[in-house]
């Protein structure tokens, strides 16, 4: 899989900010007992939090209650090419779908590129010990600043 670059200051700020209704993506919560519900994606750290597929294990358990969060690879490249223009990220997701691969096999990796690039551009914010600290869709990396 592709190593993603660090965004330009310029790009990070647009990976930053929230769409407006016109502009979001619609990602399909999917189960087996309530079947499709859309889900309106208004930002790249939402749309990373979102994107998930379980394994065939927990799939198959009995009184399964686990969803998939689908987002149509084709939409999301198209998004984040269009509604961002991070050209980099796009491509590194076309390089997934054109693997061929069903959704179920290149969503994990998808998923990583949206992750990264999201914790690239994650605002540091400041803890009580003075440590800057980036938190991305309830996930957190300590950065320490001596």
């Amino acid at each position: 899989m592709r190593t993603l670059t660090e965004p330009s200051a310029e790009l990070a700020e647009r990976l930053r900010r929230e769409v407006g209704p016109s502009e979001r993506l619609v990602g399909m919560r999917m189960s087996v007992m309530g079947g499709s519900n859309p889900t309106m994606l208004h930002s790249l750290p939402a749309a990373a939090h979102f994107l998930h597929i379980g394994t065939y294990e927990e799939a198959m358990r009995p009184n399964n209650q686990e969803t998939i969060g689908y987002i149509d690879p084709l939409a999301l490249e198209q998004w984040i090419r269009g509604v961002f223009g991070d050209e980099e990220l796009a491509d590194a997701i076309r390089e997934q779908i054109d693997t061929g691969q069903p959704f179920g096999f290149i969503a994990n990796p998808i998923r990583e590129l949206l992750q990264t690039r999201a914790l690239q551009v994650a605002p540091p914010e400041e803890d009580e010990d003075g440590e800057a600290e980036v938190v991305v869709a309830g996930a957190a990396e300590k950065d320490s600043e001596g």
